[in-house]
Protein backbone atom coordinates (compact mmCIF):
# COMPACT_ATOMS: atom_id res chain seq x y z
CA UNK A 1 0.00 0.00 0.00
CA UNK A 2 1.24 3.49 -0.38
CA UNK A 3 -0.52 6.47 1.45
CA UNK A 4 0.64 10.38 1.83
CA UNK A 5 1.04 11.75 5.01
CA UNK A 6 -0.84 14.82 4.53
CA UNK A 7 -4.00 12.48 3.95
CA UNK A 8 -4.01 11.02 7.23
CA UNK A 9 -1.91 8.61 9.48
CA UNK A 10 -4.79 5.79 9.50
CA UNK A 11 -5.92 4.67 6.32
CA UNK A 12 -7.81 1.87 5.73
CA UNK A 13 -6.93 -1.04 6.38
CA UNK A 14 -5.02 0.65 9.04
CA UNK A 15 -6.72 0.75 12.72
CA UNK A 16 -3.50 2.39 14.37
CA UNK A 17 -0.59 5.11 12.99
CA UNK A 18 1.89 2.36 11.30
CA UNK A 19 5.25 4.78 11.97
CA UNK A 20 6.64 3.44 15.10
CA UNK A 21 6.35 0.06 13.99
CA UNK A 22 8.25 0.95 10.76
CA UNK A 23 11.10 2.96 12.09
CA UNK A 24 12.53 0.61 14.67
CA UNK A 25 13.95 -0.90 16.91
CA UNK A 26 14.61 2.17 18.85
CA UNK A 27 17.11 2.58 21.74
CA UNK A 28 15.19 4.47 24.74
CA UNK A 29 16.68 7.30 26.56
CA UNK A 30 15.67 7.41 30.36
CA UNK A 31 15.93 11.57 30.71
CA UNK A 32 16.37 12.78 34.00
CA UNK A 33 16.03 16.94 34.40
CA UNK A 34 15.23 19.12 37.28
CA UNK A 35 13.10 22.40 37.09
CA UNK A 36 13.97 25.74 38.80
CA UNK A 37 13.69 24.63 42.01
CA UNK A 38 15.72 21.60 41.60
CA UNK A 39 12.29 19.20 41.56
CA UNK A 40 14.04 15.66 39.67
CA UNK A 41 11.57 14.24 36.23
CA UNK A 42 12.60 11.34 35.14
CA UNK A 43 10.74 10.02 31.59
CA UNK A 44 11.35 7.45 29.22
CA UNK A 45 11.70 8.40 25.42
CA UNK A 46 12.05 6.41 22.54
CA UNK A 47 12.48 9.21 19.58
CA UNK A 48 16.06 9.05 20.73
CA UNK A 49 19.14 8.38 19.18
CA UNK A 50 23.23 9.37 18.62
CA UNK A 51 23.52 11.97 15.81
CA UNK A 52 27.55 12.38 16.35
CA UNK A 53 30.77 10.60 17.58
CA UNK A 54 33.41 12.55 18.46
CA UNK A 55 32.66 15.16 19.76
CA UNK A 56 29.47 13.27 21.13
CA UNK A 57 26.13 14.75 20.55
CA UNK A 58 22.80 12.96 21.33
CA UNK A 59 18.67 14.12 20.41
CA UNK A 60 15.94 13.13 21.61
CA UNK A 61 12.04 14.65 20.78
CA UNK A 62 10.10 15.65 23.97
CA UNK A 63 7.00 15.93 21.76
CA UNK A 64 3.64 16.92 23.32
CA UNK A 65 0.81 14.33 23.53
CA UNK A 66 -2.26 16.64 23.25
CA UNK A 67 -2.83 20.45 21.81
CA UNK A 68 -1.45 22.56 24.60
CA UNK A 69 -0.10 20.15 26.64
CA UNK A 70 3.72 20.56 27.33
CA UNK A 71 6.14 17.69 28.84
CA UNK A 72 7.84 18.26 31.91
CA UNK A 73 11.24 17.78 30.31
CA UNK A 74 10.62 20.13 27.60
CA UNK A 75 9.95 23.01 30.61
CA UNK A 76 12.58 21.57 32.55
CA UNK A 77 15.66 22.22 30.28
CA UNK A 78 13.73 25.93 29.92
CA UNK A 79 14.91 26.76 32.92
CA UNK A 80 17.94 24.19 33.34
CA UNK A 81 19.55 23.29 30.05
CA UNK A 82 20.79 20.32 31.04
CA UNK A 83 19.80 16.28 30.95
CA UNK A 84 20.94 12.50 31.57
CA UNK A 85 20.06 10.01 29.35
CA UNK A 86 20.27 6.56 31.53
CA UNK A 87 20.34 3.84 28.94
CA UNK A 88 17.24 1.50 29.46
CA UNK A 89 18.44 -2.25 30.06
CA UNK A 90 16.44 -5.11 30.17
CA UNK A 91 16.59 -5.08 34.29
CA UNK A 92 15.23 -1.60 34.44
CA UNK A 93 12.30 -2.32 31.77
CA UNK A 94 9.48 -1.97 34.98
CA UNK A 95 10.80 1.07 36.63
CA UNK A 96 11.19 2.41 33.13
CA UNK A 97 7.53 1.95 32.08
CA UNK A 98 6.26 3.23 35.70
CA UNK A 99 8.04 6.27 35.28
CA UNK A 100 6.04 7.01 31.86
CA UNK A 101 2.87 7.70 34.15
CA UNK A 102 1.78 11.57 33.52
CA UNK A 103 2.87 12.76 37.26
CA UNK A 104 2.00 16.34 38.06
CA UNK A 105 5.63 18.87 37.50
CA UNK A 106 5.86 18.76 41.23
CA UNK A 107 6.03 14.93 41.84
CA UNK A 108 9.65 13.68 42.01
CA UNK A 109 9.32 10.25 39.45
CA UNK A 110 12.40 8.94 41.24
CA UNK A 111 10.86 9.17 44.61
CA UNK A 112 7.40 7.92 43.12
CA UNK A 113 8.75 5.06 41.43
CA UNK A 114 10.96 3.76 44.27
CA UNK A 115 13.84 4.41 41.82
CA UNK A 116 17.54 5.30 43.20
CA UNK A 117 19.74 8.40 42.13
CA UNK A 118 23.44 9.25 42.03
CA UNK A 119 24.29 13.01 41.13
CA UNK A 120 25.70 13.73 38.22
CA UNK A 121 29.60 14.80 37.74
CA UNK A 122 29.21 17.66 35.44
CA UNK A 123 25.19 18.51 35.61
CA UNK A 124 22.34 18.80 38.16
CA UNK A 125 20.14 16.36 37.00
CA UNK A 126 20.34 12.93 38.75
CA UNK A 127 21.12 9.72 37.16
CA UNK A 128 19.96 6.39 37.23
CA UNK A 129 21.61 3.98 39.99
CA UNK A 130 21.15 0.83 38.27
CA UNK A 131 21.63 2.20 34.75
CA UNK A 132 24.71 0.20 33.29
CA UNK A 133 25.45 3.56 30.92
CA UNK A 134 24.11 7.54 31.31
CA UNK A 135 24.63 10.08 29.47
CA UNK A 136 25.68 13.63 30.81
CA UNK A 137 24.24 16.42 28.53
CA UNK A 138 24.13 20.32 27.91
CA UNK A 139 21.39 21.57 25.45
CA UNK A 140 23.01 22.59 22.57
CA UNK A 141 20.22 23.62 20.38
CA UNK A 142 16.03 22.80 20.27
CA UNK A 143 14.69 22.77 17.05
CA UNK A 144 10.79 23.33 16.96
CA UNK A 145 9.22 20.84 14.37
CA UNK A 146 5.75 22.46 12.34
CA UNK A 147 2.68 21.25 14.73
CA UNK A 148 -0.23 19.15 13.35
CA UNK A 149 -3.01 19.63 15.36
CA UNK A 150 -2.61 21.62 17.51
CA UNK A 151 0.68 19.07 19.20
CA UNK A 152 3.77 20.85 19.75
CA UNK A 153 6.61 18.91 18.63
CA UNK A 154 10.35 19.15 19.72
CA UNK A 155 13.85 17.72 18.45
CA UNK A 156 16.71 18.37 21.48
CA UNK A 157 20.29 18.40 20.50
CA UNK A 158 22.55 17.49 23.66
CA UNK A 159 26.14 17.74 23.70
CA UNK A 160 27.52 14.99 26.03
CA UNK A 161 30.19 16.22 28.51
CA UNK A 162 30.26 13.05 30.39
CA UNK A 163 29.87 9.08 30.23
CA UNK A 164 29.41 6.83 33.08
CA UNK A 165 29.78 3.03 32.00
CA UNK A 166 29.34 0.46 34.29
CA UNK A 167 32.58 -1.30 35.29
CA UNK A 168 31.48 -4.72 34.33
CA UNK A 169 30.21 -4.21 30.89
CA UNK A 170 33.53 -3.32 29.21
CA UNK A 171 35.72 -6.25 28.48
CA UNK A 172 39.26 -7.16 28.95
CA UNK A 173 39.58 -5.79 25.45
CA UNK A 174 38.42 -2.69 26.19
CA UNK A 175 35.13 -2.79 24.53
CA UNK A 176 31.56 -2.38 26.01
CA UNK A 177 29.69 -5.99 25.52
CA UNK A 178 26.91 -5.06 24.33
CA UNK A 179 25.24 -8.39 25.57
CA UNK A 180 26.12 -7.24 28.94
CA UNK A 181 24.86 -3.72 28.50
CA UNK A 182 21.08 -5.77 27.76
CA UNK A 183 19.41 -2.55 26.22
CA UNK A 184 15.79 -2.49 25.86
CA UNK A 185 14.06 -1.13 22.64
CA UNK A 186 10.96 0.52 22.14
CA UNK A 187 9.19 -1.48 18.66
CA UNK A 188 5.88 -0.31 17.85
CA UNK A 189 2.63 0.01 19.97
CA UNK A 190 3.33 -1.71 23.30
CA UNK A 191 5.88 -3.92 22.27
CA UNK A 192 9.32 -4.06 23.42
CA UNK A 193 11.89 -6.00 22.64
CA UNK A 194 15.47 -7.25 23.63
CA UNK A 195 19.06 -8.08 21.67
CA UNK A 196 18.96 -11.05 19.19
CA UNK A 197 21.57 -12.52 16.96
CA UNK A 198 24.73 -10.51 17.05
CA UNK A 199 27.34 -10.61 13.96
CA UNK A 200 30.10 -8.48 12.55
CA UNK A 201 30.02 -7.08 9.28
CA UNK A 202 33.34 -5.77 8.32
CA UNK A 203 33.56 -2.63 5.99
CA UNK A 204 35.00 -3.11 2.70
CA UNK A 205 37.84 -1.19 1.34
Amino acid sequence: MFFATADGMRPAPLSHNPFNALVMPRPIAWISTVDANGVANLAPYSYFNAVAAEPPYVMFAPNAVAPGAMKDTYRNLAAVPEFVVNLVCEADGEAMNASSKPYPPEIDEFEACGIARLPGNLVRPPRVASAKAALECRVYQTVHLPPRGGRENHVVIGEVIGIHIADDVITPQGLVDERLLAPLARLGYMNYGKLGAIFAMQRPD
